[in-house]
């Protein structure tokens, strides 16, 4: 619903592409680290009591967002929305709890399919909104849904637990935090400030260094966010760093760079929200919202990673064909539906079963957080980056089509990286009923 609203937002706030999107980028880097961390937290506390407060907490967030006087306080409102990032997680690891595999696979892709959203109407709605009542009505009506999810959370989710209480790796989740954060600040201020600025680099150079010291920290903690002996496995980072890399480079190409293309009369193509909206946004969402539900029907039969191979190799040449006519608002439109059907009901699909169904037994809510933290680490990679070419290659403060296109590029660059790590993803325990690796019968929970 927010993606329509960005042009406003600068114009309202009084800030540049840069600035909104370090304010998707925090949202997306808070949501990543709260997955990896609620997530674990909930295998002890119980997966519905910590859904209901990461609604909560985004409920918070939204009011700020809503009331924000200056962008400084958007940051703050977006920043503190993004702890709601394990909602997703949680679903899927209680539908893993309670349901057969074959059952598991179609209600996931259900859920991937609403986690892309509803059709692309929340798009249209969001470009209707904003363009009669202003970017702040958006969060006065995700507040509204909210309230309706945590009541039906409250009234028909069963409480799962699944192991004994522990002490958090607080040390880790500070590492994680503050190594992702420092990458992310200085992708999308680098064309701000300079790409190689004190800043910039301090930031960069900091945020590397602390990612670095993670899997020592973990070998020394009692009870690690990943064991580092997992993280290290082909069971794990081959669909970690897919997960980054694809959702860096489709996510910001189609949430993002897209959107804001279309509503650049000078630059792009001059179209109000709710065209850009029906164009462009929608058919991302509406036609993987169609494709989503087949997936799951079709990867007990070949499996999940034959199913994100096919998707990332039509995502990579999409993506590619919409950098090269960045120019055409029909080619561009064409390459949304293209995505829709790949990139959102294949792709994405595929990523989150293969986080639950590679994770394992003892935690399982490891892989899962890390794997749901992936999406929200390379989409605000994805658009810390792009919003840095645009604004570096802005002239006199304005956009450029130009920037546009290398954005776009550099989007079709990450896809094509996170294709080639995709191929390393083990081909046992991926969903097909004849592998042998993958239980056809629910793990046991406690309710």
């Amino acid at each position: 619903m927010i993606a329509p609203a960005n042009p406003f937002i600068i114009s309202e706030l009084h800030t540049d592409t840069a600035t909104v999107g370090l304010a998707q980028t925090l949202f997306l880097l808070m949501s990543a680290i709260s997955a990896i961390v609620v997530t674990r937290i909930s295998d002890w506390t119980g997966r519905k009591r910590a859904l209901l407060a990461s609604l909560a907490i985004l409920i918070v967030g939204d009011i700020i967002c809503a009331l924000a006087p200056s962008i400084g306080w958007f940051l703050v409102g977006r920043t503190v929305g993004g702890l709601c990032g394990a909602v997703f997680a949680f679903a899927f690891l209680i539908l893993k709890d309670v349901l057969t595999l074959g059952t598991f696979s179609r209600a996931l892709a259900v859920v991937a399919a609403v986690k892309s959203g509803l059709g692309g109407f929340e798009s249209v709605a969001g470009g209707a909104i904003v363009d009669s009542l202003g970017f702040r009505a958006i969060f006065w009506t995700m507040i509204g849904f909210t309230l309706i999810a945590a009541a039906a959370i409250h009234f028909a989710v069963p409480e799962v637990f699944t192991a004994a209480k522990q002490r958090l790796d607080w040390l880790g989740c500070l590492v994680i935090a503050g190594g992702l954060t420092g990458i992310s600040v200085a992708l999308s201020q680098g064309g701000k400030w300079g790409w190689t600025s004190p800043q910039s680099l301090i930031c960069l150079l900091g945020g590397v260094a602390l990612l670095c010291l993670l899997p020592t920290v973990e070998r020394r903690a009692t009870a690690p966010l990943m064991a580092p002996e997992e993280l290290r496995s082909r069971q794990a980072w081959p669909v970690l760093t897919t997960n980054v890399l694809t959702l860096a480079g489709a996510f910001a190409a189609t949430g993002f760079v897209l959107p804001l293309m279309a509503q650049n009369a000078a630059a792009g193509f001059g179209m109000n929200a709710v065209t850009a909206s029906l164009l462009y946004v929608m058919p991302v969402s509406a036609v993987g919202f169609l494709f989503a539900p087949f997936a799951g029907w079709l990867a007990p039969r070949i499996g999940w990673r034959t199913i994100l191979l096919a998707g990332m190799v039509v995502t990579i040449v999409a993506v590619a064909v919409l950098a090269f006519n960045s120019h055409s608002p029909s080619i561009a439109f064409a390459m949304a539906i293209v995505l829709g059907a790949f990139y959102t009901g294949m792709v994405l699909t595929s990523l989150d079963e293969l986080g639950v169904l590679l994770s394992s037994k003892a935690s399982p809510g490891s892989l899962t957080g890390f794997n749901t933290a992936a999406f929200g680490i390379g989409a605000s990679l994805g658009v810390a980056l792009t919003g840095g070419i645009i604004a570096g290659m802005q002239v006199g403060g304005h956009p450029t089509h130009a920037g546009y296109t290398a954005a776009l590029w550099a989007c079709a660059a990450l896809v094509f990286a996170g294709g080639l790590f995709a191929l390393l993803i083990p081909k046992t325990g991926v969903g097909a009923l004849h592998d042998g690796s993958a239980s056809a019968e629910p793990v046991a929970a406690q309710q």
